[in-house]
């Protein structure tokens, strides 16, 4: 059941039909309900995993709230960390590892186990990631342990954002989950919103881009240097509007409940350098991985550049291996690691010394460092969404290498990228409207006048089949 299907629509008419006639208690039991119901879809082994989750947390959160000893806490903590992590590692990472190692050791490894051929559950690394941050808020004294599992339970489950995000964080979403919403027409009118326009960049956009480029990723070989270079930007292009749509989805869903979610993207195409990339893109995964990883090994405290590197290279290669199991991510990880570490030395020991330069803020200096930090970007995405290492390395060597322009179809690729051009440029549009207020400072005359071309373009110029969301396999 996916966002962009009959299923999930009449879930969701069914839900909120009921949800502002019931009482609090009830609203809790109905939206869990509902929950399971929405993740049990695909399997329903699928709401043990996500039950037996809650279970640990639920138990050793109040096991580290009554316990005097910090030994004990600690204790708590590790086994909620070595349990949630233990379940995520089998079903993802099983595989891959009995493959490397088969791999690794050539013909000794043919005395290795075969690969299991597990299914990776939907969404096990969001909601593993979001149940873990409860108890080491807890630990930490960030949080206090709740003792109404129907909460706990809610929390790790709700089914707006438990496949994909926004990754949230207890002290924030719980509270909206325990008072009583009361019924708003801003409430409606921004879920209506966020939940079309996510369609729009999902099922219109999106999906038809996917169709015209990922091809070229299965078959690298077979394809001219101006359709790999298409394919690179399209995909690049994708993955922010696929990504960007099933989080504003989601957030427009919550919103229909009076429950507002994180922000999981703040115009990222805008950046004009990975630094301030990173801080606008997938926000909340960002942010967990600065709180609960980043900055426990050391981060900012480290002086030394090479305690540092290694810091942001062991981080970005965790969270590399989180997006997959498989090296082209682990690799995409590592490079954007190396990334971070060269613009923070560049910063640190360059713009900081010219801070007061006028060329450093002017309009050819930023478009010259976008363009070179969103060329990087575009050239590490296709580690992201190469099926392996060796496509991969075909996919450069076409690409910057040996290029050729044997069969190079001119109106596909220039129509191709004439669509890319246009979304940059609505993009940056786009930015500036959000800056001003964004759409809810427009007339209601006008705001209902795009509300209607937007659902008028939903329903005549989707996709017939919606293609499954990225983030889904992960």
């Amino acid at each position: 059941m996916t966002f962009a299907s009959l299923e999930f629509a009449t879930l969701l008419f069914f839900s909120f039909s009921l949800y502002y006639f019931l009482p609090q208690r009830s609203r809790m039991y109905l939206l869990l309900t509902v929950s399971y119901i929405f993740y049990c879809y695909w399997d329903p082994i699928y709401g043990l995993l996500i039950f037996a989750s809650t279970v640990l947390d639920y138990g050793m959160a109040l096991v580290i709230s009554i316990s005097t000893s910090k030994r004990y806490q600690q204790l708590s903590l590790l086994i909620s960390v070595i349990g949630n992590l233990g379940i995520l590692s089998y079903f993802k990472y099983t595989d891959f590892a009995l493959e490397s190692l088969k791999t690794l050791l050539g013909p000794m490894g043919q005395h290795l186990p075969h690969p299991l051929n597990l299914i990776l559950p939907v969404g096990i690394s969001f909601y593993t990631f979001q149940t873990m941050s409860y108890t080491i808020d807890v630990y930490r004294g960030v949080k206090k342990a709740e003792k109404d599992f129907i909460l706990v339970a809610l929390y790790v489950s709700f089914f707006p954002q438990l496949v994909a995000g926004p990754i949230e964080r207890a002290k924030d979403l719980m509270p909206q989950l325990r008072i009583k919403q009361h019924f708003s027409f801003t409430d409606l009118e921004t879920g209506i919103r966020l939940i079309c326009w996510g369609l729009l960049k999902k099922i219109v956009v999106g999906d038809r881009l996917t169709c015209a480029a990922y091809g070229a990723y299965l078959d690298p070989q077979a394809q001219n240097t101006g359709t790999l270079a298409f394919a690179a930007v399209a995909m690049f292009v994708v993955v922010y509007l696929d990504f960007s749509a099933y989080s504003e989805i989601a957030r427009g869903t919550a919103s229909l409940f009076g429950i507002r979610l994180s922000r999981n993207f703040n115009f990222p195409h805008t950046a004009t350098n990975i630094a301030e990339y990173w801080r606008r893109w997938h926000i909340t995964l960002s942010r967990w991985v600065l709180d609960y990883l980043f900055k426990p090994l050391g981060g900012f405290r480290i002086r030394n550049p090479l305690q540092y590197s290694r810091v942001i290279l062991l981080t970005m290669g965790l969270v590399g291996l989180w997006h997959g199991a498989q090296w082209t991510f682990v690799l995409w990880g590592l490079l954007n690691g190396v990334c971070l570490f060269s613009y923070h030395i560049f910063s640190l020991h360059i713009l900081r010394k010219h801070r007061k330069a006028v060329f450093l803020t002017s309009n050819p200096w930023l478009f010259f460092s976008w363009v070179f930090s969103m060329l990087i970007r575009i050239l590490l995405s296709i580690l992201f969404f190469s099926p392996n290492l060796h496509y991969a390395i075909i996919f450069y060597d076409r690409l910057c290498i040996h290029p050729t322009i044997a069969g190079f179809n001119e109106n596909y690729v220039l129509i191709g990228f004439a669509v890319i051009a246009f979304f940059w440029v609505f993009h940056f549009l786009h930015e500036r409207i959000a800056r001003n207020g964004g759409i809810t400072t427009w007339p209601p005359i006008i705001r209902g006048g795009f509300y209607a071309c937007l659902s008028y373009v939903i329903l005549f110029a989707a996709m017939e089949t919606a293609e499954p969301f990225i983030y889904f396999q992960f």
